[in-house]
Order: C-alpha cells, then structure tokens, then sequence
C-alpha cells in the first residue's frame, strides 16, 4: 500500500480546514454576535448538515459499529436513533422559545431563571460532557491512523487536535458551520467507497480480486441476507433470551432498553451543542428545518456503521477474516471500520475514506471545544450576543472565548490519552447531562415554578447521585470506574440521579415560593417573554 496517496489527502484536508478558519475569521468574526452565533444568520440547510455532522463523530462511526458488530440494532439504539427523535422533539418544542430569548449558548438560559450560581454550576456539568466527547473523538483518531499508516496514536492525536483548535479559535461559530458542512459531505462520501465495495467483496466469496457492479451488489446483498442473525434489525426487546444485547422481554431487559432511549436522548436536551446550532438560525422555520434535515441524514447515514457491523458479522460466519483480524476484533470491535477499508480499498478509494472518517472525528472535536468555550465566555458575560452589548464587552467576550478554546481543546487532547473506550464513554458522558441537567432546561423553560433554589438543588442531588454510584462501583473494583460495567448500573446512573433530581426541583422550589420568588423568562436584554406577572420579583439573578 503506498503510503503517500492517504498522507497527501490528509495535508490537503487539513489545509483546507485552515483557510476555512482563515476566511472565517476575516468575514463573521468580528462581534461577539458574529462569533458566536454566526450572527443568527444560517439557513436550513446548513443548519442540518452541521447538526449531522456535529452527532456524525467517531463515537458513531466507530464505535456504532462495534456495538451492532457485538449487540445488533438494539446495541445502538442510543446512538443513532434516540439521538435522533430528541432533534425532533427539540423542534417541536424548544425552538420557538429559544431563538426569542436572544442568547449566545444555553448557559445563558440557566442564568436567567436559576440565577448566576445556577449558570455556573450547570456550566461546571455541562463541560465535563464535552469534553469527554472530544477525548472520544481523539481516540478515535488516534486508533484510525495507528491501523492505516502506522503514525504513533499521541502524534495523531497532536496534529488533529491542533488543527481543529487552530480553525476553530479563528473563524468561531461560523467557521465550525461550514467546516461541519464539508466534512458531512466528504463522510457521505466515505461510505458510499467503503459499504459497496464490502457487499462486493462478499459476493466475490472474500477474493481480493473482486469488482465493484451491479450484479455482485444484488448477488452479495442476497448472501447478506441469508446470513443475517435473527433480531438483528429490531428496535424492540428481544424475545431471544441469549440476544448478545440482553435488551430481552423481561422487566431488566425493558429497563435497559428504557435506558438506552433516555440516556443519551432526552440527555441531549441540555447538549450545549446542539443548542447553539439552533441559536444560528437566521428564523424559527429555518431552526426547525435544519434539525428535521439534520435529523434525516443521522438517521439515514447511521444505519451505514449498524450495516457496517452486519457485513462484519457475515463475513466472520463465512470466513472471511484472519486469526490475526478475529484476535483484534476479539480485542477492540470498534476497529472495524478501518480494519474494513485497510483489507477491502485500493490506495486512492482508501485514501478518501481515510479523509471522510478525519472530517467525522474532527468535525465533533470543534463543535464541543467551541461549545464549551462558549458556554463559560457567556456565563461571565451575560448577555454577550444581546442587542445592547458594548463594544468593549464584544472584544472582551470574543478573548475570552479564543483562550477557552485553546485550554480547553489542550485539555481533550490530553484527556484522549487516557481514553480508551468509544461508544460507552460517549453514551455515558450524555447519560450524565439526562441525570444533572434534564429538569433544569425543562422545567426553566416550561414551568413558572422553578426557581433559583430548586433549579440548583436539582442539578446538585443530579450530580451527587452519580458521584455516589461511580465511587461505590470504583471501591467494588479497587480502581477508578466510571462507565458502568453491568447492565443493571446502567439502569441506576440513567435513572435514578434523574428521579432525585426531579424530586429536589419540584419539591425545592414548591417549599421556597415565598423565600425565593421565581424569576421570569427573558431574552438577554432583560424583556420579559413568558410569566409577566414574576417581572416584579425580589429575587437577583446575580
């Protein structure tokens, strides 16, 4: 395999990321407004593709197909599906308010109705997520680029970092969109090298002489499906009691099936990401738009690594990897993906989807860094994309967002060496927003009585409840755990940190009414948009 060809696409990819940054920087990055928002002037259609390509990571890719390859559909249905059908609901629901609300991130959201510590502490649960997601995103790079060309997995992990950290800083918000934009193409692009030649592949009987046609497509797609495991496309509990999910028909099995929906779902209501996609739109049709749009293409394009992991199923049934290559699936499933295009690609297709599976990877790598920059820039200064921001405030807040995003994009790369697993520190990371952060954008949203005790004492007892299940399960093991090891901790860490939380909040805020006046929902220049009557309250949102 020659070398050259996938390392001079890399360069090239890389270098057009950075003159995005570039011309970014010199176009929309001038105002807080601008850099932050892309001064709320983004349509539909990109709007969708950089949701798509935001979720589009290598947690999905990778790591979505290790978890069909080993548990089917049901192994995933965290990611792609309930990640999905939380866009939608956000859509129905979120959207309207939210762009009336003027604001720069959701940190924004939690200063107004839960008061300046209640920011801060949502903040200091938001970020962890983030960065979590990031590191995931490294690691990935690191494992992909380790398989393909040999490269040391940390020295993978410096060049992309840096280069998304460099584009990032530079062009903000704006330069995020239309990078997300172009690597959502080029990963469309990437499976549609990879998943036909596979199916080809199969049909040829595992012959490294095989074509890519029409008639191997039909003939190999008709060998997939006489070796397709029964269950394998369900989305329901299995009746199959040795299902390699253990989602099954029974009250443990509906539980962990119940999870796996909420978790990383509803979880995704307080992604900052995702949020601040939807702070873009230019109009409430354009927001709701773009999350169908990005919607549909997750959905469509996540059944490509599910499928992904079928064809490694089928291939394993009919022989068709080494004991070298089942000894390192055995090992890591989540190589599958570049163990697929390493054994099936020629140089130049292999090249292309190297370079899809880098605009995967990097595109969620610069959404979260800049998602978490953001989200603390604007907790310290409120009202950062409002209309009434001072030139001196514009300045300031645009600083202090640029460091953010060099300490803290530092801080993932550094983080990612201590990574080791995709797709269940990904879910794990959103299960934890779903436990802390679920009530507190919902009910700030939505009900008149929450307030600046209950909002806080919510997302404390959310917190506590996690910390509490970590430390018991890393005294269990005498070593640091933090993703659940057994199904039924994943029930405890999606459920019940969640049902306390909402427990503290409603009974919180009903008991302190009178103490604690609730505050009104504003936008971000002070105009009361939801509940008039609180405008008179005692309570500061300092």
């Amino acid at each position: 395999m020659e070398i050259g060809v996938e390392i001079i696409i890399i360069a090239l990819y890389l270098f057009v990321m950075l003159v995005i940054g570039f011309v970014t920087q010199k176009i929309g990055s001038s105002s807080s407004k601008g850099y932050l928002v892309a001064n709320r002037n983004v349509g539909a259609l990109l709007i969708g593709g950089t949701l798509f390509a935001t979720f589009w990571g290598g947690g999905t890719v990778m790591g979505g197909a290790g978890a069909a390859l080993n548990s089917y559909n049901l192994g995933t249905i965290a990611d792609p599906w309930a990640s999905g059908i939380t866009l939608i609901l956000m859509a129905l629901f979120m959207v309207p308010i939210l762009l009336k609300m003027k604001i720069g991130t959701l940190g924004e959201m939690y200063r107004i109705r839960f008061g300046k510590r209640g920011a801060y502490i949502a903040s200091v649960l938001s970020v962890p997520t983030l960065i979590a997601w990031t590191a995931v995103q490294m690691v990935a790079i690191g494992k992909m680029l380790n398989l393909f060309i040999g490269a040391e997995p940390w020295i993978s992990m410096l060049l992309a970092g840096g280069i998304v950290i460099i584009y990032t800083y530079m062009g903000g918000m704006l330069a995020v969109i239309w990078t997300d934009n172009i690597q959502a193409a080029v990963i469309i692009l990437g499976l549609l090298v990879l998943i036909p030649s596979a199916i080809c592949y199969i049909a040829a009987g595992g012959g490294s002489a095989f074509a890519v046609n029409l008639d191997n497509l039909v003939s190999g797609l008709g060998i997939i499906k006489d070796n397709t495991p029964n269950d394998f496309w369900t989305l329901l509990p299995s009746g199959d009691p040795n299902h390699p999910s253990g989602i099954i028909r029974t009250l443990k099995g509906v539980l962990i099936w119940a999870a796996a929906w909420c978790g990383m779902g509803l979880g995704s209501f307080a992604s900052l990401d995702i949020t601040q996609r939807v702070l873009t739109a230019k109009n409430v049709k354009a927001a709701k738009g773009g999350l169908v749009i990005g919607t549909g293409l997750y959905w469509v394009a996540g059944l490509g690594p599910i499928f992904i992991g079928l064809l490694g199923i089928v291939m394993m049934q009919l022989g068709f990897f080494s004991a070298g290559e089942l000894a390192t699936l055995a090992n890591d499933s989540e190589v599958i993906v570049p163990m697929l295009a390493q054994k099936l690609l020629h140089p130049l297709p292999m090249a292309i989807f190297l370079g899809s599976l880098m605009a995967a990877i990097m595109s969620t790598s610069s959404s979260t860094i800049f998602a978490s920059a953001a989200v603390i820039s604007t907790v310290l200064i409120p009202g950062t994309v409002g209309e009434n921001q001072s030139e001196e405030a514009n300045k300031k807040a645009i600083r202090l967002t640029k460091v953010l995003v060099v300490i803290i994009g530092i801080f993932c790369i550094g983080i990612s060496m201590l990574a080791v697993s995709l797709y269940d520190l990904m879910i794990f990371g959103f299960t934890l927003l779903f436990a802390c952060l679920f009530w507190a954008v919902v009910c700030g949203l939505f009900w008149k009585k929450a307030n600046v005790p209950g909002g806080i004492a919510s997302m404390v007892v959310g917190i506590v409840f996690s910390v509490l299940g970590c430390v018991y399960l890393s005294l269990q093991a005498g070593t640091p755990v933090i993703i659940p090891p057994e199904a039924e901790w994943e029930i405890y860490f999606t459920f019940v940190p969640w049902l306390f939380s909402g427990i503290a909040m409603f009974a919180v805020s009903s008991l302190t009414q009178k103490t604690h006046p609730p505050l009104p929902l504003t936008d971000s220049d002070g105009i009361v948009l939801k509940w008039p009557e609180l405008a008179g309250s005692p309570e500061k949102q300092e």
